[in-house]
C-alpha cells in the first residue's frame, strides 16, 4: 500500500451511495432487478480499496462497457466519487490527481464544473480557484477546508439534484449491464488479472478516437471546398445566362450542314496576313459609312429628356432619324452597325436616381472602373444620371450582371466609329433615367 494512500472503509461506501441519492426503483425497474445491482455494487466496491484501486475498476467497466448510456453512468458515477474524495476524506487537487492517475488539471475540471452546479452565483470565484493549468498552478493543493473558508461553501448538500438524469438511469434493463456484471466477477477476482492492461487498451481506443476525428475532419473539409466549388460554378453560370442578351443566338443554326466544294483549292493561294485582313476591314468599313451617310438611318435614338427649345429637332417629320444634340454633341451613344469599338449601353429607369447613382458608384470603386473623359461619372444632367466609363475586360461580365440588378434596365450591344478601347478594357454607357 502506498504512502498517504487515500482508503475507502465500508461505511464511507454506503455513506458515497447514500450522497449521490440514486433512485432504487427506477434503476433497478421497480426493483425487478434489485439483486443485480446489489451484487454489481458489492463487487466493484469493496471495504478497504484505495482510490486507485477504484479507479481501476472504473477504467475496466468503461472499457468493456459497448454501449453509450452505461459508459457515461460509469463515468458520471467516477467523477462523482472524485468530488466526494475531495469534500469528506480531506484531499487536496495534488493528493487526488496522484492517487487516481487523473491528471490535475482533469480533476480541477470535474470540481469545478460539480461546485458551480451547486452554487452557480459563486461561477466566477469557483473558476479562479479551480483553474490549474500545471504542476506550478498556485491553487494545486486546494482542499475542501480551505475552499469553504474562503467563499462559505459546507458540505450538508446532496451529491446529486433532483433533475439529475443519471440518478434515475435504468442501467439494468440493458443486457450488456448483466453481462459486464458477470466478466466483471470473472476478472477482478482473478488473481493474475492485470489492470494495466486496461489504461494500454484505453489509450489505444483514445488514439483510435483521435484519428477517427482527424478523418472526419478531412472529409468535412474536402467536401466543403467542393460544395464552394460547385456553387463558383452555378454563380459563373447564372452571370453568363444574365448577360448573355448581347451575344448572337444561332440556335436554328443547323450544324449538320456540309457544303461541296466546287474544287480543290491550294491552300497556298488563299494565305492572308494580319494586314491584309485589317485592310479589308477597313475598306468595308468605309464603304459602309459613306452608305450611311448617304442613305436613311433608321436606328433608335437614347431615351432623352428634351428641356430646351435648342434641344428640339429642326424638321420634325425627320426626326425619327435625326441624332439628338445629347448624343451628337455631348458625347452620347447610340445603336450603329458601322464602327470598329464594341460599346456596351444599359438604359435604366429609377423611381430614386440617387439610391441608384449610389449603388452604381459603390460599383464603380469595387470592380477599379474608370471615367472615359474629363466628365465625372454619374453625372447629373435633365431627365437623370449618365456614367461614360471604362471597366476592366476581366471584370466585365460580373460588374454588367451586377449593374442589371440595380433597376430596371435594358442592355445594348454598340459599334460605334470613336477611338480605340484602351488595351483591357470595354467601354460602357449607363443612362439612369428618372420615372
Amino acid at each position: 500500500m502506498k504512502e498517504n494512500e487515500i482508503i475507502f472503509s465500508g461505511e464511507e461506501i454506503l455513506e458515497f451511495r447514500e450522497w449521490i441519492a440514486l433512485n432504487m426503483d427506477e434503476i433497478t425497474w421497480q426493483g425487478r432487478y434489485q439483486n443485480e445491482f446489489e451484487e454489481f455494487w458489492s463487487s466493484f466496491f469493496l471495504a478497504g480499496q484505495s482510490l486507485s484501486q477504484v479507479i481501476d475498476r472504473f477504467r475496466y467497466a468503461m472499457a468493456n462497457s459497448q454501449i453509450g448510456p452505461l459508459n457515461q453512468w460509469f463515468q458520471w458515477l467516477k467523477n462523482k466519487l472524485i468530488c466526494y474524495t475531495f469534500i469528506f476524506k480531506k484531499a487536496d487537487l495534488l493528493m487526488i490527481s496522484k492517487r487516481s492517475g487523473i491528471s490535475v488539471p482533469e480533476v480541477a475540471v470535474i470540481l469545478r464544473n460539480f461546485f458551480v452546479e451547486k452554487f452557480p452565483h459563486l461561477d466566477d470565484e469557483l473558476s479562479e480557484k479551480f483553474q490549474v493549468v500545471n504542476i506550478s498552478s498556485p491553487n494545486l493543493f486546494l482542499n475542501f477546508k480551505a475552499l469553504s473558508e474562503e467563499l462559505n461553501v459546507f458540505p450538508d448538500f446532496k451529491g446529486t439534484d433532483e433533475e439529475d438524469v443519471m440518478t434515475s438511469l435504468e442501467i439494468t434493463l440493458y443486457p450488456e449491464f448483466l453481462t459486464l456484471v458477470s466478466k466483471m466477477k470473472r476478472d477482478l477476482y482473478h488473481p493474475n488479472f492485470d489492470f494495466s492492461k486496461i489504461k494500454s487498451s484505453m489509450s489505444f481506443k483514445n488514439q483510435l478516437k483521435v484519428v477517427q476525428e482527424v478523418f472526419i475532419l478531412v472529409f468535412i473539409a474536402a467536401v466543403a471546398i467542393y460544395g464552394i466549388k460547385w456553387a463558383n460554378e452555378k454563380w459563373e453560370d447564372s452571370l453568363v445566362e444574365k448577360i448573355s442578351i448581347y451575344e448572337p443566338q444561332f440556335k436554328w443554326l443547323n450544324r449538320n450542314l456540309i457544303f461541296k466544294k466546287d474544287r480543290d483549292t491550294a491552300s497556298n493561294d488563299l494565305a492572308l496576313n494580319v494586314q491584309d485582313l485589317e485592310d479589308v476591314e477597313k475598306i468595308e468599313n468605309k464603304l459602309k459609312i459613306d452608305e450611311q451617310e448617304e442613305g436613311v438611318r433608321y436606328e433608335t435614338e437614347s431615351e432623352v429628356e428634351l428641356t430646351s427649345w435648342d434641344a428640339l429637332p429642326k424638321d420634325f417629320d425627320v426626326a425619327d432619324r435625326e441624332q439628338s444634340v445629347y448624343e451628337e454633341v455631348r458625347g452620347g451613344y447610340r445603336e450603329s452597325r458601322y464602327g470598329n469599338t464594341k460599346v456596351y449601353r444599359v438604359m435604366m429607369k429609377s423611381q430614386d436616381i440617387f439610391s441608384s447613382k449610389d449603388k452604381l458608384n459603390e460599383l464603380l470603386k469595387k470592380y477599379e472602373v474608370t471615367q472615359v473623359d474629363n466628365v465625372k461619372p454619374g453625372q447629373q444632367v435633365p431627365g437623370g444620371v449618365y456614367y461614360n466609363i471604362y471597366v476592366p475586360r476581366i471584370y466585365l461580365k460580373e460588374f454588367m450582371a451586377q449593374v442589371m440588378e440595380t433597376g430596371d434596365s435594358v442592355l445594348y450591344e454598340s459599334r460605334t466609329r470613336t477611338r480605340r478601347n484602351p488595351p483591357g478594357k470595354n467601354k460602357v454607357f449607363i443612362w439612369v433615367k428618372n420615372i
